[in-house]
């Protein structure tokens, strides 16, 4: 008996016919349903993948520009009452007064509801942060969904997954003060969600709510403008083309940004920085010609993209001069000029095939273009949160090309359950959580260098050698907690040799930063090495022979060296430069002080205290001198305006103690001395 033979079986038709994971034998009800219990998982894995990210980031303390935006700016520590003001003012205008250049209150709105119940608690900044990350990741994730229905929904959750993972975000997320790029992102994200539900669902609701959340990205910071070229691209590239249907949404966030740019142009005094833009800020300001600072920022471009590929070394800071002005002929900037040109051609080429690869690219170039330094210069190098909002786009085109080479489910598969979901894209599953793992531990291990000041300024230090303002903030940062006390003693000769190293490395590589000099006269002011203070002082007086601080510093040298002449010239020199200067009028009242001379110091005392009734050193010295006089009620009456200001100043409880001693009242002398002495048992001789 002869075998029959087996009918061969194409390869087509065996695909066809073995059972994948996405063929349900279900109602379509219960696809949708099936459909929306998968999405609930996923969104559920990327927010939480968010959170555990960033959770040994809730017990850090403030860090780098935490100070400028929050414990030292005037408008934040008013909590509510500094919101009016901070809707009408620049976004520096409670640090530095200025009413010019960045508009983005929103922020700085969140800062002061925060510090209105917890005041100078950074730990509710940062968890804050870390749930603002979370809500951030759900809303990527469901948009991606959306927005690429027709395709994989493996696509939209490993995109998630990436760029919720990368460390790259660790500056925005861990660093409090970069709450305006997440809620920027957050807004931004949730117009381009109603854009696309608008376009399939047209509803008036969804174009008012694109308004309100394109306006409030607005707020939170300019960048969110880019996000015009964004919106009607995603339904350009993912949706049938129907330009009516693109035009009404991305006209509402035009309208959206008109409105933002006139309230803007209301307010802000200057609204460029041209002419403004330091060396310490933007190294290609050093840049012989348009053609070196081109090559420069193709350059930086080029760091970019090996940190999206490589995100190692991270840090907190680029300054001068630790990006090279380059020309055409370095190899770094050629090549990344050549990689973007050729992104470019595929994107121009791919535009009418709907290439999401081709949208992604364009994506990225739309979102980093105004801090490339290509279109115009900013105030910034080169910096990782640039990279915050464009790493969604490298983000997708990784999950493309994943999903391309590594699957072979078909772009419209659905799936009973995850673990369907999970079998069917075993290998791209596998390869992604291997990348997200090792973006995971160094995110992790990221965070950790923005525990505080010390702990980013000591680590980036020693990553970024050449960036003269980070040399500046560490040594600073040391020179203060000398001043402060908060140095235990075994420390402190560390502290000092190392803040002085980093100093002069610091004006080694920019001989003009004169703050560096004016450090290495603090720091010589505190070792008592007064000539070498003077020294220093002096050559910040070099450079900018009008800085009041180094006047008024150079001034105190001079004193605490015994030239009295040379500092009552110097504090001369800086009360004519500033007449409203009440540090210049107070020290040089110490000078006469002093040299006895109580009627001299009294009334440059009250001088000072004239200008800034709430100067504590004033009202304290005020105290004094009229305690040398004799007249003690007026002695005790500022001691007083003092003690108000800080209640607990055991010197100031003793000083009161001993003026009414000195008066003959001793039950009030014996209330105030005791008070000093149960503060600090030293006063007691």
């Amino acid at each position: 008996m002869s075998k029959s033979k087996r009918p061969k079986i194409s390869k087509k038709d065996r695909q066809a016919k073995r059972p994948t994971s996405d063929s349900i034998k279900s109602s379509p009800s219960n696809k949708s349903t099936s459909n929306k219990k998968l999405s609930f998982t996923l969104s559920i894995i990327v927010a939480a993948l968010a959170f555990l990210l960033y959770v040994n980031t809730y017990n850090h303390e403030y860090a780098l520009d935490d100070f400028p935006t929050i414990y030292g700016n005037s408008l934040t520590m008013q909590g509510f009452d500094g919101i009016p003001t901070m809707l009408k003012t620049a976004y520096w205008y409670g640090l530095d007064g200025k009413n010019d250049f960045l508009y983005r209150p929103l922020s700085l709105i969140t800062f002061a509801v925060e510090w209105e119940f917890f005041p100078d608690t950074p730990a509710v900044g940062h968890v804050t942060n870390g749930l603002l990350y979370v809500l951030l990741a759900f809303l990527v994730f469901i948009t991606l969904k959306d927005l690429l229905k027709k395709y994989n929904i493996v696509i939209p959750f490993i995109t998630t997954l990436l760029f919720v993972a990368h460390p790259i975000h660790t500056e925005v997320v861990a660093n409090i003060k970069s709450r305006d790029e997440l809620l920027c992102m957050i807004f931004c994200v949730l117009s381009l969600f109603y854009a696309v539900k608008h376009f399939d669902k047209p509803d008036v609701k969804h174009l008012v709510l694109i308004f309100v959340f394109f306006f409030l990205g607005l707020f939170s910071k300019e960048s969110a403008i880019t996000y015009l070229a964004v919106v009607p691209l995603a339904l350009y590239f993912f949706r049938k083309t129907d330009f009516k249907k693109i035009a009404i949404p991305s006209g509402v966030a035009i309208a959206s940004a008109a409105l933002y740019l006139f309230i803007r142009g209301q307010i802000l005094t200057s609204q460029t920085v041209a002419g403004e833009i330091a060396l310490i800020d933007n190294t290609l300001i050093a840049a012989p010609n348009y053609m070196g600072q081109l090559a420069t920022a193709f350059y930086i471009l080029g760091l970019y993209i090996k940190l999206l590929f490589f995100p190692h070394p991270l840090s907190s800071d680029y300054s001068f001069a630790q990006i090279p002005i380059v020309d055409f002929s370095n190899p770094i900037a050629l090549v990344s000029i050549f990689f973007h040109v050729a992104l470019a051609v595929y994107a121009v080429v791919r535009i009418t095939k709907k290439d999401p690869i081709a949208f992604s690219i364009i994506y990225y170039a739309a979102t980093i273009s105004l801090v490339s330094n290509i279109l115009f210069l900013t105030r910034s190098t080169m910096a990782d949160r640039f990279l915050f909002i464009p790493s969604l786009g490298f983000a997708l085109i990784i999950a493309m090309l994943l999903h391309k080479y590594l699957t072979k489910e078909n772009a419209q598969a659905t799936y009973k359950s995850f673990k369907y979901f999970f079998q069917a894209n075993k290998n791209l599953l596998i390869v992604t959580a291997v990348i997200t793992a090792l973006f995971g531990f160094k995110t992790i291990e990221r965070n950790g260098d923005w525990k505080n000041d010390y702990s980013i300024f000591s680590h980036d230090s020693k990553v970024t050698t050449n960036s003269s303002r980070l040399k500046f903030l560490y040594a600073n940062h040391l020179i203060q907690s000398l001043n402060q006390n908060k140095v235990p003693a075994e420390k402190q000769d560390e502290y000092w040799n190392t803040a002085v190293e980093e100093f002069k490395k610091c004006v080694e590589i920019h001989p003009q930063y004169f703050e560096a000099y004016f450090g290495l006269g603090e720091a010589y002011n505190k070792k008592g090495d007064y000539a070498k203070a003077v020294e220093y002082y002096q050559k910040v007086l070099e450079i900018k022979p009008t800085y009041r601080s180094g006047l008024n510093n150079l001034g105190n040298a001079y004193l605490r060296a015994g030239n009295m002449d040379k500092a009552i010239e110097t504090f001369n020199k800086a009360i004519s430069l500033h007449p409203d200067y009440p540090e210049a009028y107070n020290n040089m009242g110490t000078v006469y002080f002093t040299i006895q001379n109580y009627g001299e110091a009294l009334r440059l005392y009250q001088k000072c205290i004239e200008i800034n009734p709430d100067y504590f050193d004033g009202l304290k010295n005020l105290g004094s001198a009229y305690g040398s006089l004799q007249q003690y009620d007026n002695s005790i009456d500022a001691f007083m305006r003092a003690l108000k200001q800080q209640p607990n100043n055991a010197e100031i409880l003793y000083f009161i103690g001993v003026t009414y001693q000195l008066k003959g009242d001793q039950a009030n002398a014996n209330n105030y001395l005791n008070r000093a002495y149960a503060i600090n048992p030293a006063l007691r001789k």
